[in-house]
């Protein structure tokens, strides 16, 4: 996005700068700059919804989900600017005398970049009533700002600060996240104990909804260490964060709880939707293991349990995810000496 927006900058300075001034190539380079200038603006836009996904679910996963979708938009919008080189006008035109006018459809351009822009606001919110994450993400500091550039650059052709106003939010933006950094476990990738007791805080003041816990602690993770160093022990962190954010994937909050211990929240009322999770962590694992991409394998030992305010609140919600895994946890080296 940074690129784009320091391309972009120069390209739109350049449009103005040639609008109406005749010289060899002069109407071929008009029309590249001002159709960068096109496709880079929903090119933020695109990235940008991306972007706010990526960080809400903090999975590489969703957004892999969500980027063909979302394309689409931006597609359309490529295909009207290729037709657009033909001189038909569609978008924009560019005469003889190398002079710049909108076209037809310019406004459809305007429409895709703010169909993104109302579409981040969307997921923020979305993610928001899940009542699972605090009101942190800085979305406002980047659309408000765009949004008007791109308004007032429409209604007054010759001014240029579109672009300008681009690289001013991602500014903003850049010095309200380093707050959310603080959040985010720089190891596992997974958001941390601290932002794990903000949200648990949300329902010891008292903001109730339906909420399961899934706390996960790795097998053997000693062992990983002593036999292949510790620096294949960070992978292995790594490699379990990855795989438990896949499998949560928009579903719900993963945390890097403490060492080798993880939790997941789940805002839901369906014991069934617990277990769903619990199982594609198993299978991905399953499917890294079989890999053999790492001299290592992966275990883990996993309990659950609901959340219920009269029976204890979130201390005892703690404490009941804790006994089931640890349940489960001896029923693993039960299974192993067993074996031996």
């Amino acid at each position: 996005m940074i690129n784009i927006t320091a391309a972009g900058c120069i390209a739109e300075i350049l449009t103005f700068i040639i609008d109406g001034r005749m010289f060899p190539g002069g109407v071929p380079l008009s029309y590249l700059l001002n159709s960068f200038c096109f496709i880079g603006t929903c090119s933020i836009g695109f990235l940008w919804c991306l972007y706010v996904d990526y960080r809400i679910h903090n999975s590489d996963r969703s957004i892999r989900k969500k980027a063909g979708i979302l394309f689409i938009p931006l597609a359309l919008e490529i295909l009207l600017l290729c037709i657009n080189f033909s001189g038909c006008g569609v978008i924009f035109l560019v005469s003889e005398a190398n002079v710049y006018s909108r076209g037809s459809l310019v406004a459809l351009a305007y429409l895709i970049l703010f169909f993104y822009f109302f579409y981040s606001i969307f997921i923020l919110e979305k993610a928001k009533r899940k009542g699972l994450h605090i009101m942190f993400f800085p979305i406002c500091y980047f659309v408000v700002p765009c949004m008007a550039g791109t308004i007032v650059q429409g209604l007054l052709y010759g001014l240029t600060i579109g672009w300008t106003t681009v690289a001013v939010s991602l500014l903003f933006v850049y010095l309200q996240l380093q707050s959310f950094n603080s959040y985010v476990d720089p190891l596992s990738g997974l958001f941390n104990r601290r932002y794990m007791d903000n949200v648990l805080s949300r329902l010891s003041g008292g903001q109730e909804f339906s909420l399961y816990g899934i706390m996960i602690d790795m097998n053997n993770f000693k062992n990983i260490n002593d036999s292949f160093g510790h620096s294949k022990g960070d992978e292995a962190i790594r490699k379990m964060g990855e795989i438990i954010s896949d499998s949560v994937s928009g579903r719900g909050l993963a945390f890097r709880y403490a060492g080798d211990e993880f939790i997941i929240l789940l805002r839901t009322n369906n014991e069934d939707d617990v277990k769903r999770v619990m199982r594609l962590i198993e299978n991905n694992t399953d499917k890294f293991n079989l890999s053999l991409e790492e001299p290592y394998t992966l275990s883990f030992a996993m309990g659950y349990s609901r959340y219920d305010a009269a029976a204890g609140g979130v201390e005892k919600f703690m404490y009941r995810m804790d006994m089931k895994m640890y349940e489960a946890k001896q029923k693993h080296y039960r299974d192993a000496e067993n074996n031996t």
